[in-house]
């Protein structure tokens, strides 16, 4: 089967919902006007715009970038855990999911919290220390209020049902609103058929990765296995584990594919595999067999 051809669907309104994730940091960047005009001047740019110099009103400090770092962390992990369904960064998530997931998003709403507030504990201090730091380029006014401070640091987190053209009514006669059914369902179809596209080319992707990092290569006469990392054969589990609730579709094929690599890397530990050739060939001939089964 082709990745793209989509198979009988699942009612992914009852086994699915819609999932809306969105955080802010305070960037900590200024525009320094004066040093712009200063760059612009002395390249001889006709352009007034030619340049930008930013400056980081934060620099040598590390607190507001573990902020962002846990923000980062926590975008990927809703990548992970979900799959595409607009373009306006919805997610959708299998409701088999949401129980863990909406504890694994507290813990993490609260470890931002206590972030945040800790960088808001210290602030003032490090607004002194820049002083310093930035030289002639700090001005007090970059900085927010202690007051301000606070609006520059967001999380949301919202569900949503899954939307059934069904269910859509409006006063706008018989054939107007039959039309617009028809344009909602072809909309959910295109949304589930990208999000069930999605799966397998994050499998393919992960395979295409254990073929090449598992072939030996030989130099000089003599056997070289390429380097790869533990999260080959540890992602490689993680990820069999999600395309099972993932795939609400039901693609027997993307299931198929799945439970052989699962298999595959069944008691695997990643150090078997740098050390026992035979393993190694094992799991790359089921990993290559699996890329030539299907059509990716």
């Amino acid at each position: 089967m082709n990745m793209n051809e989509l198979p009988p669907r699942l009612n992914i309104d009852t086994a699915a919902m819609i999932v809306e994730f969105n955080a802010s940091v305070w960037t900590a960047r200024k525009l320094d006007r004066s040093a712009t005009d200063e760059l612009v001047h002395d390249k001889n740019a006709k352009a007034k715009d030619a340049a930008r110099v930013n400056k980081h009103l934060l620099a040598g400090r590390n607190e507001l970038e573990i902020i962002q770092k846990h923000v980062t962390s926590t975008r990927t992990y809703v990548y992970e855990q979900t799959m595409p369904w607009s373009d306006n960064g919805q997610r959708l998530l299998p409701a088999s999911k949401f129980i863990a997931f909406e504890q694994s998003m507290g813990d993490r709403r609260l470890e931002f919290d206590k972030l945040v507030q800790s960088f808001m504990g210290i602030y003032p201090t490090l607004i002194t220390a820049q002083a310093m730091a930035l030289g002639d380029m700090f001005k007090r006014a970059d900085f927010p209020s202690v007051h301000e401070l606070p609006s520059k640091f967001a999380w949301t987190l919202g569900y949503l049902p899954v939307p059934k053209a069904g269910d859509f009514r409006i006063d706008i006669g018989d054939k107007a609103q039959k039309e617009l059914r028809e344009k909602l369902e072809k909309l959910s179809e295109e949304r589930v058929s990208a999000a069930h596209r999605s799966l397998w080319e994050r499998l393919h992707e992960h395979l295409t990765r254990m073929a090449d990092r598992l072939q030996v290569d030989t130099v000089q006469g003599e056997e070289k296995p390429r380097r790869f990392h533990d999260t080959l054969v540890t992602g490689g589990v993680e990820m069999c584990d999600l395309l099972k609730e993932l795939n609400l579709t039901g693609d027997q094929d993307l299931e198929n594919a799945r439970r052989t690599l699962e298999q595959a890397l069944l008691g695997v530990e990643p150090d078997e595999l740098r050390k026992n050739m035979d393993a190694r060939q094992h799991v790359a001939s089921e990993v290559k067999k699996i890329l030539d089964s299907y059509k990716f």
